[in-house]
């Protein structure tokens, strides 16, 4: 079976999808270090953060100023210069107490619409076991007409940001790590270690990262 490509180490082009409390210190993280768009579907919010501005406090207007590689995003079509989709939108829960998965559905197709051949979607999203590769690939792979674990390649890290919490932020919380191939793993893996200063931890499978909330 031919290895999957992936995204050279020096031409890693990140999207973080989702400007929330999860996605905007991730956004800002990588933002540091590499070219990174902060993507959503909110304009207000898009505009908001253009401005330095976040009404979630999360991540300060200086930090938002001196992120030089960072820039925001509501438009889809700027999405296709990128090959790393990193999706961290929420997944609230229902009338019936079921988690509604419609917000990270409706980021997998816009995910594969952008997405092509040796891309990476990287799903941060709680989830159930299961989850990454049951709902979102098969969206992924029908907007896009690729093909899973050929074409593109998929991975898994939960988030762990307790929101307000500026004593435990993103760079000091282990992130577990996951790829749907041994190449992406490696890759996911070597991605999040370019910001997490607190280490990562390689999960065995994405079911297995999934279970790891």
């Amino acid at each position: 079976m031919p290895v999957v490509p992936l995204p050279l180490p020096d031409d890693t082009r990140p999207a973080v999808i989702g400007l929330g409390y999860v996605g905007l210190p991730l956004a800002v993280g990588f933002g540091r270090e590499i070219e990174t768009l902060g993507f959503d579907i909110n304009r207000v919010r898009v505009a908001e953060l253009q401005s330095h501005r976040d009404h979630t406090l999360e991540v300060s207007s200086e930090e938002l100023k001196s992120t030089a590689k960072l820039r925001f995003s509501a438009a889809p079509d700027d999405l296709a210069g990128c090959n790393v989709f990193i999706v961290t939108v929420p997944t609230p829960i229902d009338s019936a107490k079921r988690p509604d998965l419609s917000p990270l559905e409706a980021a997998s197709r816009t995910v594969g619409r952008a997405i092509r051949r040796g891309g990476v979607a990287i799903f941060e999203s709680t989830v159930y076991p299961g989850a990454t590769e049951e709902v979102c690939v098969p969206i992924i792979e029908r907007e896009s007409g690729l093909r899973f674990n050929v074409d593109f390649s998929a991975g898994y890290s939960p988030e762990r940001i307790n929101p307000g919490d500026k004593q435990h932020r993103l760079e000091s919380i282990m992130k577990v790590t996951s790829g749907s191939t041994p190449e992406t793993a490696d890759f996911v893996d070597a991605l999040y270690r370019r910001v997490i200063t607190a280490g990562t931890h390689r999960a065995s499978s994405i079911r297995v990262a999934e279970a790891a909330k």
